[in-house]
């Protein structure tokens, strides 16, 4: 559970951010010492404490209590990235900290580059999803990382902004859905779901690539805020 990001969303006054902080510090002991020691603790009200709980989402302090004890700092979950790749990317995120980042996709990656620009903005990232073209120009090459997104990797008006990038040495992450295609060779790291195939076998096939890539770059993005912040 990201408390800060709690606390940023619902707008917490200093007293609820503080018990939510201790909260989540102490989680391994919370089902001992009680909503009491709590507020003792945090210098609040238990009515306090409650309202919060149900002002983030819960039930009540209870479920919130559960909330925290279940909650896992490192998710268990598959993969398609190497470790080099997840150093990579946790690099280029750590390198442009400060600087601009513009994401691109087409079609349903449009849906993902609007999730992942609002991501990274979450946590003062300088993201857009926004194909503002002059950004692409040379003279702007140390100041701007470029993140595409590609199903087939092959899409001609993202496959040409990938060269322009290339020829100007800007910095390009791509998500594809394979890693040999034309956007994929042309970045500097490319994260591949490889499960793109041309023509669907069925149509009710699934496309797993844009769940996929999703978890990919949740994975991806926890490892580098972890990276940069921590």
């Amino acid at each position: 559970m990201d408390v800060e990001m709690l606390i940023d969303k619902y707008q917490l006054n200093d007293s609820e951010a503080e018990v939510l902080r201790f909260m989540k510090k102490n989680r391994q002991s919370l089902k001992t010492i009680g909503i009491r020691d709590v507020a003792k603790a945090t210098y609040v009200s238990t009515a306090t404490i409650i309202n919060m709980a149900k002002k983030i989402g819960y039930s009540g302090y209870s479920e919130l209590v559960f909330a925290l004890g279940n909650s896992q700092s490192d998710i268990a979950m598959p993969s398609t990235f190497s470790n080099e790749e997840k150093a990579a990317f946790i690099d280029l995120l750590s390198e442009y900290r400060n600087k601009r980042i513009m994401i691109l996709g087409s079609g349903f990656s449009q849906n993902l580059a609007n999730y992942f620009s609002e991501s990274l903005n979450l946590y003062g990232f300088r993201a857009t999803a926004n194909s503002h073209l002059e950004f692409l120009r040379q003279q702007v090459q140390q100041d701007i990382l470029l993140v595409i997104i590609s199903n087939s990797g092959d899409t001609v008006r993202l496959a040409e902004l990938a060269k322009m990038a290339n020829d100007h040495h800007i910095d390009v992450i791509t998500f594809v859905g394979q890693k040999n295609s034309k956007i994929g060779s042309l970045a500097t790291l490319t994260i591949s779901t490889e499960t793109y195939t041309p023509q669907r076998i069925s149509d009710y096939q699934p496309n797993l690539f844009f769940g996929t890539t999703l978890n990919q770059f949740e994975l991806l993005l926890s490892a580098a805020l972890k990276a940069i912040f921590e």
